[in-house]
């Protein structure tokens, strides 16, 4: 049997931006005679985030090895996920799976970064409130959870530093983590295209927003950011360009 689809699928349309100020999510699931009963409750932000400078998003990928996150501090706010904690810790960090943030909440990290992590995640025992709700949540990966909670923070100028959308091959070094606690051995070689969509959609999301990838030796896919109209609103620099264009420290 073919399926026919009728009419056109919905588009990618822009968000407006505006301030967060918080949102109704379900608390509690129960099952009452045979009917799913669902619990919620209003979250307020306390987190009242201001932009200040540029937002810098700090991926894991193996491209910013060797780059000192500690020079972003001057020129903006930082947003990281899961073990960056771990070597630098961003003013806003992220996670989604349940054994990182487990122990990053034995870690305490919501009291040095607010720590941002799905519904789910923000109501289990281990949390004790540290956690904040990733806002309007897309059900991203922590890394693209992160610029996307900065274009809701108001920030306009976002950069990308880290985010290489895949994995290199066997025995590459696929992760800044790899090997590490909670982190599973990464042998692929493959393009992380929902990754890269998620990215691309969010272009034509906050098309007000300017997106630059910091990378020295770009695949050739982060040549293609836009799909559709180009927007202009995209590019990449290097680390070079970076440091004496964005960050101002002269090498």
């Amino acid at each position: 049997m073919k399926t026919i689809q009728i009419g056109k699928k919905p588009g990618i349309e822009p968000i407006e931006w505006k301030p967060y100020a918080g949102e109704t999510i379900v608390v509690k699931t129960i099952i009452r005679k045979g009917k799913r009963i669902q619990e919620t409750a209003f979250y307020e932000d306390k987190v009242k985030a201001v932009p200040k400078g540029n937002a810098y998003i700090i991926g894991n990928g193996p491209s910013r090895e060797g780059f000192d996150l500690n020079t972003l501090k001057d020129s903006g706010q930082t947003y990281g996920c899961n073990a960056l904690y771990r070597d630098f810790m961003p003013d806003f960090i992220f996670s989604v799976d349940t054994k990182i943030t487990v122990e990053m909440c034995e870690n305490e990290v919501g009291k040095k970064s607010f720590h941002y992590a799905p519904a789910l995640e923000v109501n289990r025992e281990y949390s004790k409130g540290m956690l904040h709700l990733i806002p309007n949540n897309p059900h991203w990966i922590s890394g693209n959870a992160a610029f996307w909670t900065a274009a809701v923070h108001g920030h306009k100028n976002i950069y990308l530093i880290g985010f290489d959308f895949r994995e290199y091959g066997k025995d590459q070094n696929n992760n800044i983590y790899q090997g590490t606690a909670n982190y599973g051995p990464r042998h692929s070689d493959a393009i992380f295209e929902g990754w890269l969509k998620q990215f691309r959609d969010f272009l034509k999301m906050r098309p007000y927003c300017n997106f630059t990838i910091v990378h020295d030796n770009p695949p050739e896919y982060l040549h293609h950011l836009q799909t559709g109209t180009d927007l202009g609103n995209s590019k990449i620099i290097s680390y070079k360009e970076f440091n004496d264009k964005v960050l101002n420290q002269q090498t």
